[in-house]
């Protein structure tokens, strides 16, 4: 492979590239086999299509796949030979492609935007408090409450009986603003578990002491967005206590249902459900888990910490291309989130375009942050390999419920996808060698103690 730098305005660089004819003529070659076993064509047995017939049928440009990934691979190899490391998406040039020959040098070009010097402080060795995670009688017998319920019924409660937290209600209701039907502020069959908090703040209070077939009214003033309309700011008027707030919503609900979860007994059944031998296997495994959760809930804590520390601590500040490929990548995420939770974004109120401006600070943050860790992570001689991007798209083949292969051609068919997918990696790889070189203070403490533990810790300089 032969590399050229060419230099151009600010830290902008183009990357000449070409591959030897022969790593073409190869991935070329290797391409039509596995093509060969893949389609069927008349007269013809599976794997046995002559192989001037197959490329008559599937000519070399109709291989975008394949070239894709052989650019992908050379690209990279190009920065891993000039140390260069790319800020921002590059942007690819490959127009040679529609003249390629298979056993001739493929060139192509990558334009993109490399870092400047960075100045790195000392990050080894920091001396940073880590909350000893220890569990407790009292939360492994919550644990297996828990547990129990997953596996119990839910049974209808005597009559009379006054609905309490715990409880699962099933409710219809009814909202009015001002004297006119609220929207989206009415259902049907409402199920709720009260104490949960999934509602408005203050409607699942009011429905406690009442009982079936009961209706009654709740009052309540509404979240500061509602129906992805910003509400206006209630101001107290001194001396009008009695006065109901602005925006206070009324709602007219009837509880139809009350049920309560009768727990599963904690037996050789439920441990054999859980894939234990017996009860104390069992309670074995919940406290490992517990354990586990609470120092991996502990680890990310203290990264971001680390992250934090960098930001503030070095003076660099990222590209724009940078920041704006951030905030896009976190505006689509957030999109990727409703989608998954079954609501349109037209429903769930979130506006792209308000996002930009309320996130672009954050994005700013980030994007300084993996700038930091990329100089780290260069200093360290850390890359993304193969296997990283194979996890990548394991990882996201299981949160999307896609196939692996699907979900790899897909970013693989996106540059700025792979890069900003490499920036991320790296930036991990490079945060888990900071950790790994921490010193370690442990201190015993609750959930809300660990916060301001983690909050108060100071790096060594």
């Amino acid at each position: 492979m032969q590399v050229e730098v060419e230099k151009l305005e600010g830290l902008k660089r183009k990357l000449n590239i070409t591959i030897p004819g022969e790593t073409v003529s190869q991935r070329v070659d290797g391409a039509y086999k596995k093509l060969n076993t893949q389609i069927t064509m008349a007269g013809f047995r599976p794997g046995k299509i002559p192989r001037k017939v197959l490329e008559q049928q599937v000519p070399l440009q109709s291989l975008t796949e394949m070239f894709q990934e052989l650019l992908q691979e050379h690209y990279e190899k190009a920065l891993q030979e000039t140390g260069l490391v790319p800020i921002s998406a590059p942007e690819m040039d490959h127009s040679q492609l529609a003249d390629v020959q298979k056993d001739a040098p493929l060139a192509f070009s990558v334009s993109l935007e490399v870092r400047s010097d960075l100045d790195l402080i000392d990050y080894k060795g920091w001396k940073l408090k880590k909350k000893e995670i220890k569990v407790n009688d009292d939360q492994l017998a919550e644990a297996i409450q828990i547990l129990r319920d997953r596996h119990g019924y839910l049974d209808h409660h005597e009559d009379g009986h006054k609905a309490q937290n715990g409880d699962i209600v099933t409710l219809d209701f009814e909202g009015m603003l001002d004297g006119e039907p609220l929207e989206s502020g009415s259902a049907k069959d409402y199920k709720v578990r009260l104490g949960e908090k999934k509602m408005i703040a203050g409607f699942e209070e009011q429905i406690l002491g009442h009982e079936v077939d009961e209706e009654f009214e709740v009052k309540t003033v509404l979240p500061q967005t509602w129906n992805n309309k910003v509400r206006r700011v209630s101001i107290p008027i001194p001396g009008a206590e009695d006065a109901e707030p602005d925006d206070l919503a009324i709602f007219k609900v009837k509880i139809k249902e009350l049920k309560h979860v009768v727990p599963a007994e904690m037996d050789e059944k439920l441990a054999k459900n859980e894939g234990c031998g017996d009860i104390d296997e069992l309670k074995r495994k919940i406290k490992t888990e517990m354990q586990v959760y609470g120092e991996q809930n502990e680890e990310i804590k203290i990264k971001e910490t680390i992250f934090n520390k960098l930001v503030k601590e070095h003076s660099v500040q990222p590209p724009e291309s940078m920041v704006d490929l951030e905030l896009k990548f976190m505006i689509e995420g957030m999109k990727f989130q409703i989608q998954q939770s079954g609501m349109s974004l037209e429903d769930s109120g979130f506006d792209p375009e308000n996002a930009k401006k309320e996130w672009l600070e954050r994005a700013t943050f980030n994007a300084k942050g993996y700038l930091i860790l990329g100089a780290i992570a260069d200093k360290e001689n850390i890359y993304v390999t193969k296997e990283d991007l194979d996890l990548e798209y394991r990882e996201l083949a299981e949160q999307t419920k896609q196939k692996v292969e699907d979900v790899r051609k897909r970013m693989m068919g996106n540059q700025e996808v792979m890069e900003q997918t490499s920036v991320k990696i790296r930036g991990r790889k490079a945060l888990n060698l900071i950790y790994s070189n921490c010193e370690f203070e442990f201190y015993e403490g609750d959930g809300n103690e660990a916060d301001e533990e983690v909050a108060s810790n100071e790096p060594a300089k």
